[in-house]
């Protein structure tokens, strides 16, 4: 439940390209052409998604921890 609100919670197009590619398994180049940008934005998008979730879930773990 907690990673669902976390990835809920991402920004619009870090969730998009997120959902694209993690849970629909589409490709940068597919997901390039459905969202009319380029596919190293799409790249770009799911790195800053990642680095997004990675910071939410070591807040999670230091609020446990505490």
């Amino acid at each position: 439940n907690e990673l669902l609100r976390m990835i809920n919670n991402l920004p619009e197009g870090y969730k998009l390209v997120f959902n694209l590619h993690i849970i629909e398994g589409y490709s940068h180049e597919e997901i390039g052409i459905m969202l009319n940008i380029k596919d190293s934005t799409s790249r770009s998008q799911l790195v800053k998604a990642r680095r997004f979730l990675q910071n939410e879930i070591l807040k999670l773990q230091k609020n446990i921890a505490v």
